[in-house]
């Protein structure tokens, strides 16, 4: 009995002791679910160097596909190998005069010299109604380089790859949109007097308030209104050697006066058709030491240099440009080197 007794006493206590321990252990089998474990820590912040580097890649695209590059090698000419190389013939002309007046384009230029020309697409991508933005041409081993470059003044000109301009002191037009209306000459009908007279300037035509620009750097000589030429400004040039003329305005830029300095490109005046007109144009001349020349076949002067405000305004400006340059030319020498066995 005494032993029967024992072991329902001992079956009794380790029914007991396993009642006990079964909480501790659903409490543990609970926690260890939520425990992060360091790899997947890792894998989250893998996953967001993933998509930051994804998006800064993106980004990258978005920002070089604002230009086009196109290069390529000349075998025959220029002309050939530029169109070869998917240049629009539209700017042939352009690039070659641009050039040329850098080096003897059509004696310098070897079979084998390369060339690269950066443009800023036009509508839909299309080149042909795209701007050159830039240029290289390799002659001889030697870069030639032309960069456009919009001053401070809003006049889009191209430069050489110090900074100095390449086209002529003057503009061609104070306007930035307008058609030639009336040539230089000296036998033409005035609409007004009724009688043929020399016309010893260039009409653009435009709309009442179109802003004006000077040609070039110089000074105010007057600021007037005369009978036949309206509201007009006179401005010198190089030491009074160079005069243009700005006729039939309808107001005047602010602050000019007589003496006043004024910039290439700075506004100056509006579209009138104030004094002996007909309509709202402008009235341009140009003359030299006193003598009328037809601006729009005058040969330009080409005297002027970067103010060293300028100059830095031209590198900060065009630093994008001139690294893609760069650039395309250190992919271009790893391409040709030769690769090591």
């Amino acid at each position: 009995m005494k032993s029967i007794f024992t072991i329902l006493i001992s079956a009794l206590f380790l029914l007991v002791g396993c009642t006990a321990q079964q909480p501790a252990q659903v409490k543990k089998s609970t926690l260890e679910p939520q425990r992060i474990t360091p790899t997947k820590v890792v894998a989250k912040s893998s996953t967001k160097a993933v998509k930051a580097k994804t998006a800064k890649g993106r980004a990258k695209s978005v920002a070089s596909s604002r230009w086009v590059v196109r290069s390529g090698r000349i075998h025959k000419t220029f002309s050939q190998s530029a169109r070869r190389a998917g240049i629009p013939a539209l700017h042939l002309q352009k690039l070659e005069a641009l050039f040329a007046e850098q080096i003897d384009f059509r004696r310098d230029i070897q079979k084998g010299d390369r060339f690269t020309v950066v443009f800023q697409p036009g509508r839909e991508g299309s080149l042909r109604d795209g701007v050159i933005m830039a240029a290289e041409l390799e002659n001889r081993g030697e870069p030639i380089r032309m960069i456009r470059h919009v001053n401070r003044y809003g006049v889009a000109r191209y430069y050489r790859g110090d900074g100095e301009p390449l086209q002529a002191d003057f503009l061609r037009s104070p306007l930035k949109k307008g058609r030639v209306s009336s040539h230089f000459t000296l036998r033409r009908y005035h609409p007004v007097l009724k009688t043929y007279r020399p016309h010893r300037g260039t009409d653009f035509a435009a709309r009442k308030g179109t802003p004006v620009m000077a040609t070039a750097d110089g000074v105010v000589q007057k600021r007037e209104y005369q009978k036949g030429y309206g509201k007009v400004i006179f401005l010198n040039h190089s030491g009074g050697k160079y005069t243009t003329v700005y006729a039939h305005l309808s107001k005047f830029g602010r602050g000019l006066k007589p003496g006043s300095r004024v910039r290439q490109g700075q506004l100056i005046g509006y579209v009138g058709s104030t004094g002996m007109s007909t309509g709202p144009h402008l009235h341009y001349e140009f003359r030299e030491r006193g003598e009328y020349k037809d601006a729009m076949k005058v040969s330009l002067p080409r005297t002027r240099k970067l103010t060293a405000a300028e100059r830095k305004h031209f590198f900060q400006a065009t630093a994008e440009l001139r690294k893609l340059l760069l650039s395309h030319k250190k992919d271009r020498q790893l391409a040709m080197a030769p690769r090591s066995r």
